[in-house]
């Protein structure tokens, strides 16, 4: 078989970045088209006054290990940078005041965000039965069950749900949190941290090179997208919107707003599920509905750069519950490597308890965020520099049942078509190049069906005139 195939992709956030670069290495040529002026999606760096500036995700798990194995395919080793454990500092607003997330036992009989009937439900999780039916249940609901109402309220929601500013209490925790039902089919939570805490000792003490739990690059997450970007050798497009797409018996076409039209063996939708539905209405409106039942929102950020004397380092992490009334979601504030020496850079997440400021302008954006830095840590200064970034309608929110939908919708879809991107299994960077490499597996097996198909007709055809 030779396998002389075309793959159309459709986006160039990092889930078709990957895919190229994985077709790439296969043999394949593809085109692969962008909307926008850039490539990279929400993935972007921007350098105020010397601080990198990250207006998406700043870090990466190696417990997923797609994006970290990508990396150093693309010789990435000398840009990356192990993260120290970003718990260690953050903070939860609790009826108004800062209270440090409890790290160890000490702090634990010592916080304030639980009562003490609380403390001593979360001590009694290694006794609580372990959940086997393997079905989706909610964020709240998951850690309820598991550490009791009051720590489900008031220290693991906080944390869970503003890491992905959603609602606890419909997001999926097997498509946001999947380590937490993992975890649990080990017994319990305690149980199966220890026991992979014993699993890297071991390793460790064999002379493993263990990589470190989370990583991100030295100049920056853009580092991955420039370095794709400068691996990738077909034909890839920005400022090229796709009209319409539609298959004709076993190949695709793709009519581009510019009027021309791209032929391809085969098609990858690499974008969010909003805009994936769009571009099946015609070709496979079933799968179009279902997508269109996936919610998005919009989210955004705001970093601001601060000499470092007029910060209180009191925090390097705060998560605002919503019903704190507060119009912020959550503050990081980063030193040294990620500002430079004698400054700090804050970074402040908007857009989930209050939409409405994603539609202020850049000034009244400023304003109202400085009130809240203001109220909540005490910073009154001026900024050196500053730089905001709105995603609208980008962010997905997988509620309950989340897994068997996208199951739903993959059944719908036409052979020769895959979906890629962070709107189906997962929302993390990792997530997305896992699923990148997914639907290109499935590309791939169409691919070899349907050559082995088409050679096996040509060898009957004889047999059969005869």
């Amino acid at each position: 078989m030779t396998l002389a195939k075309r793959l159309l992709i459709i986006g160039g956030g990092i889930a078709g970045l990957s895919a190229a670069w994985r077709i790439q290495q296969l043999g394949w040529d593809y085109t692969l088209l962008e909307s926008q002026a850039r490539l990279g999606g929400m993935v972007l760096t921007d350098c105020i006054e010397g601080c990198l500036a990250e207006a998406g995700p700043e870090s990466f798990i190696t417990r997923k290990p797609q994006l970290w194995q990508l990396a150093h395919e693309l010789g990435l080793q000398a840009e990356i940078l192990p993260v120290a454990s970003e718990a260690r500092g953050t903070a939860i607003l609790h009826q108004g005041q800062i209270v440090p997330v409890p790290l160890g036992p000490a702090q634990l009989l010592g916080t304030p965000l639980l009562s003490w009937s609380g403390k001593l439900r979360l001590l009694a999780e290694p006794f609580v039965a372990a959940k086997t039916d393997g079905q989706d249940e909610s964020l709240a609901a998951f850690a309820t069950r598991r550490l009791g109402r009051e720590a489900s309220q008031y220290l693991v929601e906080p944390i869970l749900a503003g890491i992905y500013s959603s609602d606890p209490h419909t997001q999926s925790v097997l498509t946001t949190a999947s380590i937490l039902p993992e975890l649990e089919q080990q017994g319990s939570l305690l149980r199966g941290m220890l026991a992979q805490g014993r699993v890297r000792s071991r390793a460790r003490k064999s002379g493993a090179v263990l990589p470190p739990r989370s990583f991100t690059f030295k100049r920056g997450a853009y580092t991955l997208v420039q370095a794709l970007q400068s691996k990738l050798t077909g034909d890839v497009r920005t400022q090229t919107a796709v009209r319409m797409l539609e298959q004709i018996g076993t190949q695709w076409c793709a009519q581009l707003a510019t009027g021309e039209t791209i032929k391809a063996d085969a098609v990858l939708i690499a974008t969010q599920a909003n805009v994936a539905a769009k571009l099946l209405n015609d070709c496979a409106p079933a799968a179009a509905a279902l997508l269109r039942t996936i919610r998005h929102d919009g989210i955004g950020s705001l970093s601001l750069a601060y000499r470092q004397p007029d910060v209180p380092m009191r925090v390097t992490g705060l998560m605002i519950p919503r019903r704190e009334g507060r119009r912020i979601d959550a503050i990081t504030v980063r030193g040294a490597p990620r500002a430079k020496a004698g400054h700090v850079l804050v970074r402040v997440f908007f857009g989930g308890a209050a939409p409405d400021m994603l539609a202020l302008d850049d000034p009244g954006l400023q304003t109202a965020v400085r009130n809240e830095l203001g109220e909540l840590l005490g910073i009154t200064a001026e900024p050196l520099a500053a730089s905001v970034r709105r995603w609208c309608d980008c962010f997905p929110k997988p509620m309950v049942g989340h897994p068997k939908l996208i199951a739903q919708i993959e059944a719908h879809l036409p052979l020769g078509l895959a979906l890629a991107g962070n709107s189906y299994h997962g929302i993390g960077v990792p997530d997305v190049v896992h699923s990148a490499e997914r639907a290109i597996a499935k590309l791939i097996s169409y691919a070899c069906y349907h050559e082995g198909h088409e050679e096996h007709e040509k060898a009957e055809k004889p047999s059969r005139s005869s």
